[in-house]
């Protein structure tokens, strides 16, 4: 599979846009709010836009939060509705990179 970056770039710029509009402070809130709206994130992609050079660390801190959220609403053997995704794709140079994105299991 090939890494195209023009849908990812689309999906960027709308989420940009909205990101501008919404009041996000912590690099944690604003890649959530990329995530879940419905774009697909690569570690360099998120150095550029939000200067993370941890995402991999953000991605854990979201899915701990989807946890918490879970353990405190789930109704008795139910899965929780959001899972993020990671996909290993390559880039044109044949390179691999993870790409993360949410699942939605419900």
């Amino acid at each position: 599979m090939n890494y195209d970056m023009q849908p990812i770039v689309n999906v960027m710029d709308n989420a940009i846009t909205k990101l501008n509009k919404m009041k996000a402070k912590t690099q944690k809130e604003q890649i959530r709010f990329y995530l879940e709206s419905g774009g697909k994130l690569t570690p360099m992609a998120a150095l550029n836009f939000w200067g993370c050079f941890r995402l991999s660390a953000r991605i854990n801190d979201i899915r701990n939060d989807y946890l918490d959220e879970w353990y405190t609403q789930r109704p008795i053997n139910k899965k929780p509705a959001k899972h993020i995704k990671t996909e290993m794709v390559k880039t044109a140079s044949g390179k691999r990179i993870a790409q993360y994105s949410i699942e939605k299991l419900a």
